[in-house]
């Protein structure tokens, strides 16, 4: 971050400090339809049409120490798998072998010599090749160089691995944006996962991913962990191409002091901005992926759909490898107290989703703090393409002119 993004975050605090109303100019919104959230229609296009054109974050490259190295995951349906090349290439794949679909791969994550499928054993090299068909002698005009494991875009930014469906997609840092390189220090970092939590929720995956676009909550939902920490008011949001945003929000004094004793003797990644310090950082990589950077170490949050009103809820902790090999005693304690505040944001999911099935209200009116959950819902639209979505149910760009 070089000193003309400080300075221009640090303008944008003072102006949000100092006004009294929106600025001039931005927009009354209409309201949200209700079912964005529960319509089967909508659902399906946003699984078949965003989920399977959508840059999403996969793993770290230490995630895989040696080479036949591999991980699998679920994305929004799709059986993934990720695994390191002999040549150090990582490439991705359906996990699905090409007999009959079962997995090539059942561990959540391990190495390999090849991939056999459990099911028959039919068998693949590390860029996918299928190399072993026993029985060959049974098939008619099998052939073999025809049945590799179906490829998935697999690209990296910095030391963080993401895949996309899409043959066609843009390249990932052009998809990126600005992104790619503001936050280069922190993805090319000498980091390590220092966890990964997992819960699951009943709720549409955006009524969870729009509790993490706004601090306008953090008064009434966190009065005694969040509310201590942050002042809302100074919010420095940023609306960024392809749906991604931006929210630097102002630390209390407090907070600032509290971080500066309570993490002294953790180390910290270098060459980032005095802004790391004094505000807190999210940023949303669009469509799925929010994280609250933090120098000394933070969580990737991913909201993974299941169904239309069930919603995967990942938390992947990345931080200085000097403080994960060995493990810092203060990161218990840490992810402790984030846990009571993901209770805090998740108490609420269930109840909204039962209220958007039941229409217990017209719409969702949002206000100039929640822009980033506007500029999320009119992405997902351009994604799917607008003339894909029912007329009801669309939501329009009004926010064009807002948009770094």
């Amino acid at each position: 971050m070089d000193q003309a993004f400080v300075e221009r975050i640090n303008a944008q605090v003072a102006y949000e400090f100092a006004r009294t109303e929106p600025p001039q100019g931005f927009p009354k919104l209409p309201d949200l339809p209700l079912g964005r959230y529960t319509d089967e229609t909508f659902w399906q296009l946003e699984r078949d049409s965003l989920f399977r054109r959508s840059w999403m974050f996969a793993a770290h490259t230490t995630e895989f120490p040696n080479p036949g190295s591999y991980r699998t995951f679920d994305m929004a349906g799709m059986p993934v798998l990720v695994v390191r090349g002999d040549d150090d290439v990582y490439r991705a794949f359906f996990n699905a072998c090409r007999h009959r679909g079962a997995p090539v791969v059942r561990d959540e994550c391990g190495t390999c010599d090849r991939m056999v499928c459990l099911y028959h054993s039919w068998s693949y090299d590390h860029t996918g090749k299928l190399v072993f068909v026993p029985d060959m002698r049974d098939f008619v005009g099998l052939q073999p160089e025809e049945r590799g494991l179906v490829p998935l875009r697999c690209e990296r930014w910095g030391k963080f691995i993401f895949v996309n469906a899409d043959q066609e997609a843009e390249p990932l840092l052009d998809h990126l944006g600005p992104l790619a390189d503001e936050l280069w220090e922190i993805v090319d970092a000498d980091l390590r996962v220092l966890a990964r939590i997992t819960t699951t929720h009943r709720c549409n995956w955006k009524i969870m991913a729009e509790g993490f676009l706004e601090v306008y909550h953090a008064k009434t939902i966190h009065p005694t962990t969040v509310a201590n920490s942050l002042r809302p008011a100074g919010a420095a949001i940023s609306l960024i191409r392809n749906g991604h945003t931006r929210m630097l929000t102002p630390l209390t004094e407090r907070a600032m002091n509290s971080q500066r004793e309570d993490r002294a003797d953790l180390p910290k990644m270098p060459g980032l901005a005095d802004v790391f310090n004094t505000t807190n950082p999210a940023y949303g990589v669009f469509p799925n992926l929010i994280t609250p950077l933090d120098s000394t170490g933070f969580p990737l949050l991913q909201f993974w759909p299941e169904a239309k009103d069930r919603t995967r809820l990942e938390r992947v902790w990345l931080a200085p490898a000097e403080s994960v090999e060995p493990r810092h005693p203060t990161w218990d304690i840490r992810l402790a107290g984030f846990e009571v505040v993901m209770v805090e944001d998740t108490d609420n999911l269930e109840p909204v989703q039962v209220a958007v099935e039941a229409a217990a209200h017209t719409g969702i009116p949002l206000n100039y703090q929640e822009r980033r959950i506007w500029h999320y819902h009119t992405t997902i639209d351009s994604v799917i393409g607008r003339d894909r979505v029912p007329e009801h149910l669309s939501v329009p760009d009004l926010l064009a002119d807002w948009v770094d």
